[in-house]
């Protein structure tokens, strides 16, 4: 299958060296191994998971790039949530087709992108964002990546921890992630636009922040079910003549905590591990 102009591009190196093209645009080049390589070429000649021989010699696997590729060259003002984390967090938050799903905040916008592909069709994301000049690379940024986002989300510039963000008539969300510092400032807001039986996600790094949302959370007799995880990747390299994990790790970056929203105040529920 033929590549065509904005279309983004990996070209994979023999020597295991990758080129990344954010997008095709007739006139423009890349270089390769020192090269000039014209998009023209690419879009003309290339095709995916097929080797390209180059004009002035050598050759490339050209490949579409996978989502968690194209999160790893985000341009952004802030840390992205890493992939490995986004697994965790579409999972524990059960993010599921036709589902309205409130984040804050937007941050670079990878998140975004991760939570749209997921509630198509039929649903919807509203991100809440405080810094504007975030919101401003953000937009551009799911612009890139999910050209059909639009329709489906919405930018509300704002402070999830103001008690006025939310009016009477706000329709209630099926999940509510917040990659905030202090998301128990936030809990007030939660209980007003997540609907019984949802999911609130929080992402934070320290030890010190979980256990300070966790006894916030516990108080409000609202919510119950507390769980709390991490994820640390390790990959493993294998020689011809050796097994053995690779040097580098992807170690702690963050705490993923969910729990379940009860419309009525009772006693906490504690979280046990069904198996």
């Amino acid at each position: 299958m033929s590549f065509l102009p904005g279309e983004p591009l990996i070209l994979y190196m023999p020597n295991g060296r990758v080129v990344s093209i954010a997008a095709l645009r007739p006139g423009s080049k890349t270089h390769v191994d020192g090269t000039p390589v014209p998009h023209s070429y690419l879009m003309e000649e290339a095709r995916e998971g097929v080797p390209l021989v180059l004009e002035k010699g050598g050759w490339v696997l050209p490949l579409r790039p996978t989502h968690a590729e194209s999160l790893s060259n985000l341009k952004r003002r802030t840390q992205i949530i890493y992939p490995k984390d986004q697994g965790l967090i579409l999972l524990w938050a059960d993010i599921r087709p036709g589902q309205r799903v409130l984040e804050s905040g937007i941050g670079s916008g990878a998140l975004t992108v991760s939570l749209l592909r997921m509630v198509r069709p039929g649903g919807c994301v509203l991100s809440v964002e405080r810094r504007a000049e975030h919101a401003e690379e953000a937009v551009r940024n799911v612009a890139i990546l999910d050209p059909a986002g639009p329709p489906d989300h919405e930018l509300r510039i704002g402070d999830m921890y103001d008690q006025d963000l939310f009016g009477s008539g706000e329709r209630l969300f099926d999940r509510v992630i917040l990659d905030l510092p202090e998301p128990w400032k936030a809990i007030d807001n939660v209980r007003k636009i997540l609907r019984p039986g949802g999911i609130l996600l929080t992402y934070v790094p320290t030890p010190l922040q979980v256990h300070t949302l966790s006894l916030a959370l516990q108080e409000t007799g609202h919510f119950h079910l507390i769980r709390t995880v991490e994820s640390i990747v390790r990959d493993w390299e294998f020689g011809p003549q050796s097994v053995r994990p690779a040097h580098r790790i992807i170690g702690h970056t963050g705490f993923v905590t969910t729990c379940r929203f009860a419309s009525e105040p009772r006693p906490y529920i504690p979280w046990e591990a069904p198996f």
